[in-house]
């Protein structure tokens, strides 16, 4: 699902003086499995010159910031952690600290030598057929029916709702681990939007657990307050969490949106998917979305390109009469 925010981080990376540090969330999945979509990172900021061979790097590629590895200084090249052919960009800073949720991994000058030596050693593993081959096997098997039984009595039975201001301490958690989307925007939504000002359109749903802890999330808004010229209500954000995986849970938690969105008075629903996530798009249409018209299509690709999007969208809908 497609994930949009008007605020400008490589504009705001640019602007922080050399020498200062800041956290960001959004770098793309260049470190994976080390950084992970929803992960955070502190930046220093510095010159590319300052940076050595392995230093983790904050990189722009036009408007869109990822996190590669320096491979070389003169002059200066960087590449993901599994390798392949990624665009070249401008270095902005060097990544001195990686944070998941609660768990925070520094990463210090004296790491650059082997983060170097891994990121070669894994960019050549990674070009054999068979090494991908098993990472797939194993990931897929991590989120298979064979192990639902057991991830379904670890979790207990999870309830789809509405969330409610009560709820933001779970959804900041859950926006840490998961989300791209600024915690202040969900914060502000949450408590100004959502749950609602009268005459104000929106919502947001969550997959909670019996300790509740979230697990899936999504919510419906409208594009014009982030300037975008497109009217309606659109499914956003639209993730659950890899544990909680093939329970259903993506049906459900569009399925309590569409309720909302009816009892709301909107007489359509929106979504916009990148056109190789599969599974949200099996999930969508098995939900009753059919594909948009080829003018909106245009028009949603034209608007997501010109604020930094790199990847084609599919935009679907569904009727609520």
């Amino acid at each position: 699902m497609a994930s949009r925010h008007p605020t400008d981080l490589a504009a705001l990376v640019e602007a922080t003086p050399p020498g200062r540090q800041l956290w960001l969330r959004g770098a793309g999945r260049s470190l994976y499995p080390l950084l992970r979509s929803g992960d955070s990172v502190r930046v220093l900021r510095c010159e590319p010159e300052a940076l050595v061979r392995g230093d983790m790097a904050l990189v722009r590629v036009g408007r869109k910031l990822v996190a590669h590895v320096v491979v070389s200084t003169q002059p200066v090249l960087t590449a993901s952690l599994l390798g392949g052919k990624d665009p070249v960009g401008e270095p902005l800073g060097r990544i001195t600290a990686l944070r998941r949720g609660p768990l925070l991994l520094p990463l210090p000058r004296l790491a650059s030598p082997s983060l170097f030596l891994g990121q070669r050693l894994l960019s050549r593993l990674w070009t054999r057929p068979q090494a991908r081959s098993v990472f797939r096997r194993l990931r897929d098997f991590s989120v298979s029916g064979w192990s639902r039984p057991l991830r379904q009595r670890w979790l207990g039975k999870l309830e789809v709702r509405l969330l409610r201001e009560e709820d933001l301490d779970a959804l900041l958690v859950f926006a840490g681990e998961r989300l791209l989307v600024p915690s202040s925007f969900l914060r502000q939504q949450l408590l100004d939007r959502w749950t609602r000002q009268e005459g104000m359109l929106g919502a947001a749903v969550g997959a909670f657990d019996p300790r509740g802890r979230l697990h899936g999330f999504a919510y419906m808004d409208d594009y014009r307050q982030e300037g975008l010229q497109l009217e309606g209500l659109w499914v956003r954000s639209l993730v659950v969490a890899p544990r909680a995986r093939r329970m259903g849970l993506a049906f459900r938690i569009i399925h309590c949106l569409l309720e909302e969105a009816r009892r709301q008075g909107a007489d359509r629903l929106f979504a916009d998917i990148d056109d190789d996530n599969m599974a949200s798009l099996r999930t969508f249409r098995r939900a009753g979305f059919k594909d948009s018209s080829a003018e909106l299509t245009r028009r949603v690709n034209s608007e997501w390109s010109a604020s930094g999007g790199l990847k084609p969208l599919v935009v679907v809908e569904r009727a609520l009469d």
